[in-house]
């Protein structure tokens, strides 16, 4: 799917170098203005007071600043300045909107953010001129379930992942101990330090450094892995995406739930967390040269064989 855009929304990891930020905005701008392009340009409120926009300079004459809430129904592109962890909350923010979602990696690893500085300008300015890729991912809606003392399940806790929801201990607990359900079936009991439920773009993320599979993201299925599972057996296993999901805590002393890694509650014995394949998805756009494997070669460094110590050529 290829298309071409009118109106873009910049938004940015809150505590970037001052310096950074505004080099990349900066250049986002002058880009957007030398293909002649029409486009109307939003930057967030936060953004714009982080880049303590001069308003002299004719980069920033018809710039329109708002919250998300003033601009998410005016964007159909939204850029992500940051990491991976930037990106995943504006994905979760514009599920239920339009706009297409592309990254400008400020991070570390940046698997979900496309773009490097050195891209804007060419890469940049072909998507605007010329429309890029658009994957559409898949989303996870997460619920966390407590008993009422009228005997009620009341949800307490709502959201959506894109990477995934984890069930874990905090930073000073006893082993997590779990009961697993797929629909109506029983899966298993765990004992260990928790339980990772990842989709397709999560499986590079979170459950990839507790031994998970690498999923392709045009596959369409959600992965439970354990995380340092007291049983040697228990392994990770994939399932259908329109499988329900129910974790059961059997002790929640200290056990909590993360949603992407950057949303949080806490748990107790008895709460359930229901885990199912979310009606929104995340609207990702690709330059035309994304290539998926490419991109595990890079982020990865696979094809990188060690060289003898001492020698100043190592064979590929």
């Amino acid at each position: 799917m290829t298309k071409k855009y009118s109106s873009i929304g910049i938004f940015c990891k809150p505590n970037l170098p001052v310096s950074t930020l505004i080099y990349t905005v900066e250049t986002i701008l002058s880009t957007i203005y030398s293909i002649g392009s029409n486009c109307s340009v939003y930057i967030e409120t936060e953004t714009a007071q982080c880049v303590s926009m001069d308003p002299k300079k004719d980069l920033y004459k018809n710039i329109i600043i708002g919250t998300f809430d003033e601009i998410k129904n005016s964007i159909d592109l939204a850029i992500a300045i940051g990491g991976d962890g930037t990106l995943l909350g504006l994905a979760r923010q514009f599920a239920q909107y339009k706009a297409h979602i592309i990254g400008i990696n400020q991070g570390r690893l940046g698997f979900t953010t496309d773009l490097d500085e050195t891209d804007i300008k060419n890469e940049l300015g072909s998507l605007l001129l010329h429309g890029g890729n658009v994957e559409e991912r898949d989303m996870m809606s997460v619920r966390a379930m407590r008993q009422s003392v009228d005997k009620k399940d009341k949800v307490f806790f709502s959201g959506l992942a894109l990477n995934d929801a984890v069930v874990n201990r905090a930073a000073i607990s006893n082993m997590v101990e779990l009961d697993v359900w797929v629909e109506d079936s029983f899966l298993h009991s765990m004992r260990g330090d928790g339980l990772v439920v990842c989709t397709p773009t999560g499986s590079t993320a979170y459950a990839l450094s507790v031994s998970g599979p690498i999923i392709h993201p045009k596959l369409s299925c959600f992965c439970l892995v354990p995380i340092a599972s007291q049983a040697l057996s228990s392994r990770p296993i994939s399932i259908p995406p329109d499988m329900e999901i129910t974790i059961v805590i059997k002790n929640g002393s200290g056990t909590v739930l993360h949603c992407d890694m950057q949303t949080v509650t806490e748990l107790q014995d008895g709460d359930r967390i229901v885990v199912k394949k979310s009606i929104h998805k995340a609207k990702m756009l690709h330059p035309r040269t994304y290539d998926y494997f490419s991109l595990l070669r890079k982020k990865l460094r696979w094809s990188i064989n060690p060289g003898r110590i001492g020698s100043n050529s190592s064979r590929q």
